[in-house]
């Protein structure tokens, strides 16, 4: 973890935006595409590592859950109002959407020069290789919470990913007309965003487990509902999905990052979220393919049956797991 990294990113981001908006072909939104992607890398992991390695310094480790919820809560308003007003900016002038979104991220880049470190412990890295063998070692025979932290992650992620990218080709195929996929974006951004600002609070009302629970029981409300339903109002089944997505962001965030050794947090975070990605670069087209045969409903419905029994079992490992007693020890490579 490197405090100059967000600030790398951002000035990434404010290139990749410019490219675009400059771009008079195929390979000019490539290498936009690459700087955006190189930003991503760069801030996945370190944002929430900087936060709770810094609310451990302020002694406030507990309050991770409700800042990261907060962070989430905003971040996802955002989207959802972008969503409304990108329309209107491309109306105005085509390439002003990547100007707007340049200037965003040039305020992204004065906050990020702004941020102090925490401390934190500082890993001796001779060989990166070695260090991510290390890493996954870590993983496989790590704590139990660890592993089933981890696979309950990525599956629940999952879950709530796919859909994302089907959801306005199943509203289409149902009849909602166009000009209403713009707004039932925004609506999910914002239902996402309610689900986060609300996971600690009900964390501390009822639990972890029923909190996580509830997520999984939401899963199945998604993906079933869609699946059965064939009236024009059948993308409504999607927000059970962003409400999981909300839900246990913050809560599976927090109890990731008590069994990560210092130092070694945002190395960990970006493994898992490498994971997850490469695993949807493969149900991603599996499941493009399935729907050109079988068309969505049915595909929907074995999504459901597959998500709900994975994550069902990656939660019952998770419970049997026991809570952490403290701060892991440093990762010797």
């Amino acid at each position: 973890m490197d405090s100059i990294t967000p600030g790398i990113a951002s000035a990434l981001s404010i290139f990749g935006w410019l490219v675009y908006a400059a771009a008079a072909g195929f390979w000019g939104v490539a290498l936009a595409e690459v700087l955006l992607g190189a930003s991503l890398s760069l801030i996945s992991g370190t944002n929430t590592a900087m936060l709770y390695e810094t609310l451990v310094e302020l002694d406030d480790e507990p309050a991770f859950g409700k800042w990261f919820g907060r962070a989430r809560f905003f971040g996802q308003m955002g989207e959802g109002s972008a969503a409304l007003t990108a329309g209107v900016l491309y109306a105005i002038a085509i390439k002003l959407p990547f100007y707007v979104q340049a200037g965003v991220w040039v305020v992204a880049l004065g906050v990020a020069l702004a941020l102090v470190e925490p401390a934190f412990h500082r890993p001796v890295v001779e060989n990166a290789w070695a260090r991510v063998g290390a890493l996954l070692g870590y993983v496989r025979r790590g704590s139990a919470r660890l592993k089933t932290t981890f696979s309950l992650s990525v599956l629940l992620g999952l879950s709530t990913f796919v859909p994302v990218w089907i959801v306005a080709l199943y509203a289409e195929k149902a009849g909602v007309p166009i000009e209403w996929l713009g707004p039932i974006w925004a609506a999910a951004n914002y239902v996402v965003a309610v689900g986060s600002i609300a996971s600690t609070g009900a964390e501390q009302r009822f639990g972890v487990h029923a909190v996580l629970l509830a997520a999984l029981a939401l899963v199945g409300v998604g993906y079933f509902g869609m699946g059965l339903s064939h009236a024009l109002f059948g993308f409504v089944f999607y927000f059970a999905l962003c409400l999981c997505r909300g839900l246990n962001g913050p809560v599976l965030s927090h109890e990731e990052h008590r069994v990560i050794p210092s130092g070694d947090r945002a190395s960990f975070v970006s493994l898992r979220s490498l994971v997850f990605r490469l695993s949807f670069c493969v149900i991603g087209p599996a499941t493009g393919w399935a729907i050109t045969q079988h068309g969505d409903h049915a595909v929907l419905l074995a999504l459901g049956v597959f998500f709900v029994l994975t994550c069902g079992a990656a939660f019952a490992a998770f419970r049997r797991s026991p809570a952490p007693e403290g701060p892991p020890p440093p990762l010797v490579a």
